[in-house]
């Protein structure tokens, strides 16, 4: 019998049967494709000056992990190995390339993890900022600061001391001595306000005693077991200070008067420092009167110009060791006029050499610029800063000054702008800067100090700008030095949330306060062969 041909919807019939046979026999599907692991990266503490950098990783999606590196962006920094959970990783000094992330070093940091079966996966970027330092002090658990805000450093090493001054919960101002592992030594109650304005001397080496002063409110001697020796007149209020060879003060009132304190202790309590004898000079000075070893001490100061319309820089030499008159009043034994300004003019700003022979006057020029000129302090002739008297005049500089300061170890003026800083050859005014630029401020931040360090390298001490009466404590910390050329570079930049302090120590070696901890930080060579 013949079979009827099977019409086209029985030929799709029988397709759709065929297929759902063939997979019930198990015909095989593509493989699917395992998702990659996920790996997180916490950064415990963002911004760091310490021995090395702490973070934390973890992954999940693998049953065994066989490699774990961290990365800055692209760059690999170190491998370690992963078993489970949250892992603590810790990157050294030497991991990071500093020649490229800078000093400190700002990181962009990943960790990329890969599976046994060969599945990897980055997690999300995370900033970082690390600076190497060669010990860190931690604070307290109760959060107290290791030093005070603002402290110099006694000593070095293990043996430092810092000496500072702050106030305590009950709002009574106290000078603070504490040893190299934060233990308090001693405290001392003082007789006049310490604020954030508070500027401390280094020991003097004869007298062994420092000169602690806040500007406009008081001053005082102490020596290094924080016994003081004598303190301002109520009547005196310092706008300047000075240490005198012998370690005698020379405070400049806020009357222009000059006054030199003695150190010595008139009493065995704490008493008012001996007004040893005073200057009064007609108007304001541009810079602290210098005193040199041979008893000269030199005052540069505007006075009276030819006419009333006009004011003159004047430079008086002062003998520190004549006897003062019935009014305790002693007088000048030269006078130079230097410059004439218009009083309707900026007025300049100015600073001494270390022996008083050159005056280095920061004058306003139009357009927001301004320079340095370079003048003989003790002119011969014609008493004028002029010809030969007028060494150098620095080129013009695109921004207005708001002091200039003497580096005699580097052999540089640095003129000072809000925010920036150039550093000028003493002998010709030349820009000595790295690419002939000028070393600034970070953002917003304003340079509000120099410190010296014991060699050509010195530190900018940064901060916010005041509000108001208030002053601020400093946020950032450039260290600078000299390259093979003589040209100021900068060598580290490193910058908090919140404030941080300085001091350097008889070797030389800078001490930071972070916030509330204290770090020993490298010393400049170390820096130098971390980032040539």
């Amino acid at each position: 019998m013949s079979h009827l041909p099977l019409t086209r919807h029985a030929w799709r019939a029988a397709l759709v049967v065929a297929a759902s046979l063939a997979a019930a026999c198990g015909d095989p599907k593509p493989p699917s494709t395992p998702d990659p692991p996920q790996v997180a990266l916490t950064v415990p503490k963002a911004v760091v000056a310490g021995t090395s950098l702490k973070v934390i990783v973890n992954v999940s999606g693998c049953d065994s992990v066989t490699n774990l590196s961290l990365n800055d962006r692209d760059t690999p920094l170190k491998s370690f190995s992963y078993t489970t959970g949250d892992v603590t990783l810790e990157l050294l000094p030497a991991d990071i390339p500093y020649p490229t992330a800078g000093m400190s070093a700002y990181l962009s940091l990943n960790a990329e993890a890969t599976c046994k079966d060969g599945r990897k996966n980055k997690s999300q970027p995370q900033p970082a900022t690390f600076l190497p330092v060669s010990r860190v002090v931690l604070a307290p658990p109760n959060g107290e600061q290791v030093v005070t805000d603002a402290f110099v450093v006694d000593g070095s090493g293990t043996s430092a001391t810092f000496v500072g001054c702050g106030v305590t919960g009950t709002g009574i101002s106290t000078l603070y001595k504490v040893d190299a592992t934060g233990k308090e030594v001693k405290t001392q109650g003082m007789p006049f306000a310490c604020t954030a304005e508070t500027l401390i001397t280094a020991s003097n080496g004869n007298s062994g005693k420092r000169w602690l002063w806040t500007p406009g409110v008081g001053a005082l001697a102490v020596d290094s077991n924080l016994n003081i020796s004598g303190y301002t007149p109520s009547e005196l209020k310092p706008t300047m200070l000075s240490v005198m060879p012998d370690g005698d003060a020379l405070v400049v009132n806020r009357i222009h008067e000059v006054r030199r304190l003695s150190h010595m202790p008139t009493a065995t309590t704490q008493t008012a420092a001996t007004v040893k004898w005073l200057y009064k000079s007609v108007e304001g000075l541009l810079t602290p009167p210098l005193a040199r070893e041979d008893g000269v001490v030199k005052i540069a100061a505007m006075g009276p110009g030819p006419t009333a319309l006009l004011t003159s820089v004047i430079v008086t030499d002062l003998n520190a060791s004549d006897t003062p008159n019935v009014e305790n009043q002693i007088f000048a034994k030269r006078t130079y006029t230097l410059r004439t300004f218009s009083r309707s003019e900026p007025l300049p700003l100015g600073v001494l050499n270390s022996d008083g022979t050159m005056l280095y006057l920061g004058i306003q020029l139009a357009n927001n610029q301004s320079h340095v000129v370079a003048c003989v302090a003790n002119p011969s002739g014609v008493e004028a800063c002029e010809g030969g008297n007028n060494p150098w005049t620095s080129d013009a500089l695109p921004a207005s000054l708001a002091s200039v300061y003497f580096h005699p170890e580097s052999s540089r003026v640095l003129a000072i702008g809000s925010q920036r800083v150039w550093f000028l050859d003493v002998n010709s005014g030349v820009l000595r800067t790295k690419e002939k630029r000028s070393l600034d401020a970070n953002g917003a931040l304003i340079v509000q100090r120099i410190l010296k360090g014991r060699t050509s390298e010195l530190f900018l001490l940064n901060a916010p700008q005041p509000t108001g009466s208030l002053g601020t404590l400093p946020a950032e910390i450039v260290g600078v030095d000299q390259s093979p050329s003589g040209d100021a570079r900068e060598l580290f930049r490193y910058q908090v949330v919140g404030s941080l302090g300085a001091g350097v120590d008889s070797d030389g070696r800078v001490w930071m306060r972070d916030s509330a901890d204290l770090v020993q930080m490298l010393s400049t060579g170390e820096y130098r062969r971390l980032r040539p």
